[in-house]
């Protein structure tokens, strides 16, 4: 403020305060954890750019896009059911200054609604992914109609696919449902890029998320081939299409073996089929020069042994060798350890525990579990401070207070 009252009394542009100054004041502002209303302070800033500029008492206050992003990411960082409404607010505003008072620096563009999406997912609203779905719509239409500064991109359909896991519940028509919706939209995702739009290069992470699915949805007949067809496609993806931001990881392979573990009883060949692919994928990742299995990784896979060989003998021989290389890698989790006892006889696990309980086995056969179980606690950690839940009564109501975006 001071910098600007100098330049406007002494017209001495070297004072003069421009985008970086202002911006510099928004995210100091949006950084005042201790400031209740530090979100309207910066707010209050961008309307006097505007006011200051309208007013041509400053012409480099012109307000841009760019001076949003902190706003919109610090309400989609706050995890709160206001926090999605309030950025739409925002969006609504910026169009109006845009179209209404003919700022066209300010327009949103793709950063701003997928911001606005990600505020949904974190939310914890229970219609999260209808919302988000009116604004990947809303997007999509927009392109189609030539926008230069709305398209979608990779990271809006990695939003709307991670949306889904919101809404499945424990029913198979909503699993297969979701699992479908989820592969529809990565199919678009890589028919777009492979014509050759680049900003829809896909990811592991998306990957994984529609294998994790197609996984979950057990009672679905051949449900594990449809996980691992997923799988092909991102490999495909990986080494023909040389997309390496989509390198498939033992999260995803895991995946398709658990789903293979968890087909049901149905028929002999069924069984048979799935334990063939799910001994395929595990040798696959054995083999891979960029990863290895992981203690959930042999947990699952014996877990397959034990559901999917009918016969003992085939049960003990193969345990036994993954026990071994178990042990030996140093990845011997307490699935693996009860998922081998569950699947042979008792003098198979004898002969490979030597009758000892998991806390007594050698340390060293358990070397490497506490690393990853470090890294994935982390992890469910910040998930978890991301995903905060809220009440329905506080959803209903502020999900009335929404308003329409603009076509």
């Amino acid at each position: 403020m001071s910098m600007q009252d100098v330049y406007h009394l002494t017209g001495d542009k070297t004072v003069q305060p421009n985008q970086e100054s202002f911006e510099t004041a928004i995210e100091s502002w949006l950084r005042a954890t201790d400031e209740p209303a530090a979100l309207e302070r910066a707010q209050g800033i961008i309307d006097w750019m505007t006011t200051l500029y309208m007013s041509s008492s400053n012409d480099l206050a012109k307000p841009h896009t760019s001076n949003f992003y902190p706003i919109l990411k610090y309400l989609a960082n706050s995890c709160t059911l206001d926090g999605p409404i309030l950025s739409e607010h925002i969006i609504q505003h910026m169009q109006s200054l845009q179209m209404q008072q003919g700022i066209d620096t300010v327009g949103p563009d793709t950063m701003c609604f997928n911001i606005v999406m990600s505020s949904w997912l974190k939310s914890g609203d229970k219609n999260a992914e209808k919302h988000i779905t009116e604004i990947f719509d809303y997007m999509n239409k927009a392109q189609d109609l030539g926008s230069e500064d709305i398209k979608l991109d990779s990271s809006s359909y990695n939003i709307i696919i991670s949306s889904i896991s919101n809404s499945i519940k424990k029913n198979e028509n909503m699993d297969i449902e979701g699992a479908r919706r989820a592969d529809d939209l990565l199919t678009q995702l890589e028919t777009n890029f492979k014509e050759g739009d680049d900003t829809l290069r896909p990811d592991t992470i998306i990957y994984n998320q529609v294998i994790d699915y197609w996984a979950k949805t057990q009672p679905v007949k051949g449900h594990y081939l449809s996980a691992r067809e997923v799988l092909d496609r991102q490999i495909s993806m990986y080494e023909e299409f040389k997309v390496r931001k989509c390198r498939p990881d033992i999260l995803g392979y895991t995946s398709v073996i658990a789903a293979c573990a968890s087909t049901p009883f149905k028929s002999d060949t069924e069984r048979q089929n799935a334990f063939d692919l799910a001994h395929l994928t595990f040798m696959e990742c054995s083999k891979s020069k960029y990863m290895s299995p992981n203690d959930v990784t042999y947990g699952i896979m014996l877990k397959a042994v034990g559901r999917l060989l009918p016969k003992k003998e085939d049960k003990n021989r193969y345990a036994k060798t993954l026990f071994e290389i178990c042990c030996s890698e140093g990845y011997l989790g307490q699935m693996a350890y009860q998922r081998m006892k569950m699947c042979t006889t008792d003098k198979m696990k004898h002969q490979l525990t030597g009758g000892r309980s998991f806390e007594e086995l050698p340390k060293e056969w358990r070397r490497n579990v506490n690393v990853r179980s470090h890294q994935q606690g982390q992890a469910r950690r910040q998930q978890q401070s991301s995903h905060s839940g809220a009440s329905n009564k506080h959803q209903q109501t502020q999900t009335s207070k929404r308003g329409k975006l603009r076509p």
